[in-house]
């Protein structure tokens, strides 16, 4: 189901808005995800939004299933991008803004030449900031999510034996995903990120670096060489399975370790710090707080417990970030990162992962989804906060 009538209307309205802040007539809307936020179905075409707060459907394809689906009054067939141009002279714009954040550059300048008589701008940084605070509807989405990935860990773990590959640990946990409605498919922002459902990554090989910035990398196949492999389990080391909960488009991040047996007891402490690191982060979740100052109070609690050299040491370089924004992709805006000064807002969802890198052994992480409120956050993703273990 799509989201509901009165749901897009307000980020329309929202949109509109900081167009005429920002003293743009229009927005052009090519991003297939973007057309979906604001009209509430998929397509190949263009949503023109107006400083008015009027919405246009311009559908390639598919026609039949966008009228029944958009929650937008205006949905045209429109196959010639020839005609885009009059089509906004019509509405009297004159300034127009364009995601140049979603679009290459070939396709970028073909609208360029395309919209010459236009005076253009970037849309980028206001759908991202829109996009980062959350209705009620979208945390209820989110909730929903959160509660779907409990419940297939719930039914996957029971299955979990030593002497069975990562790919097919992975198999199981995602046939009961499939089977909770995840399509499979984990959206992210950034360029060249490729994702599935997430990371199943056991002992040394949730240490293995690769090139997706993420908190972990993992062996992969030929061909994708990151997440799940076919290494086989091992009695007394940590299984890491990071993985994306989903609902109506909606994500929520989360990361727990497991264990077929006991850890190493130096890894069972290591847990337990990274515990205390992610609990101390989450009491800093309050609307006003800096994402940088998130970022540098997490580095000075683990030098204070003698982790920094291990934390987020995703191969030399490390990743820079210890979290970042969750919605309709699993890494929107804004990250936890250095030097983003940029203040928790209510409605914002933020993901919280710490995780120590001991190369040879594995890594030790936990992850977290939340909800910031004005009175703090609320935890969206509920599986326990807890090393699982059983015997072999």
């Amino acid at each position: 189901m799509p989201p509901l009538k009165g749901e897009i209307k307000a980020r329309i309205d929202k949109l509109a808005q900081r167009l005429a802040a920002h003293h743009y007539d229009a927005a052009l809307i090519r991003h297939p995800l973007n057309i979906y936020y604001f009209s509430g179905t998929f397509v190949d075409g263009h949503l023109v939004i107006t400083a008015k707060g009027k919405a246009y459907l311009l559908v390639f394809r598919v026609l039949s299933r966008a009228e029944e689906e958009a929650c937008v009054e205006e949905v045209l067939s429109f196959r010639s991008l020839r005609k885009l141009s009059s089509f906004l002279r019509d509405l009297q714009v004159q300034s127009l803004a364009l995601e140049e954040d979603r679009l290459p550059l070939k396709v970028y300048r073909n609208y360029q030449h395309l919209l010459c008589d236009f005076d253009l701008g970037d849309l980028s940084p206001l759908v991202r900031e829109l996009r980062a605070l959350k209705s009620p509807y979208e945390r209820d989405c989110l909730r929903k999510a959160g509660l779907m990935l409990k419940e297939a860990l719930e039914a996957f773990w029971p299955q979990v034996r030593p002497g069975l590959s990562e790919l097919e640990l992975a198999g199981l946990l995602e046939a009961e995903l499939r089977r909770r409605g995840h399509p499979a498919y984990t959206r992210t922002y950034a360029f060249h990120q490729e994702l599935a459902y997430g990371h199943l990554l056991s002992g040394p090989s949730g240490a293995f670096p690769s090139y997706l910035t993420t908190g972990q990398g993992g062996v992969g196949v030929p061909g994708f060489p990151q997440g799940p492999s076919f290494k086989l389990l091992e009695k007394n080391e940590p299984l890491l399975v990071d993985y994306a909960g989903w609902f109506e488009g909606y994500m929520v991040d989360q990361s727990r370790i497991f264990c077929v047996g006991e850890l190493d007891p130096s890894l069972s402490t290591a847990f337990y710090k990274v515990k205390s690191l992610l609990e101390a982060l989450e009491k800093k979740l309050y609307p006003g707080v800096s994402l940088g100052e998130i970022y540098a109070y997490a580095f000075a609690f683990a030098e204070e417990m003698g982790m920094a050299q291990e934390l987020m040491a995703h191969g030399k370089e490390g990743v820079p970030f210890i979290g970042h924004g969750v919605g309709l992709e699993i890494d929107e805006w804004p990250p936890v990162a250095p030097n983003v000064h940029v203040p928790l807002q209510e409605g914002m969802v933020i993901a919280l992962e710490p995780k120590l890198h001991f190369p040879g052994q594995g890594v030790i992480g936990l992850e977290d989804t939340f909800y910031i409120t004005s009175s703090g956050p609320e935890r969206l993703t509920v599986f326990p906060r807890q090393i699982i273990s059983k015997s072999p």
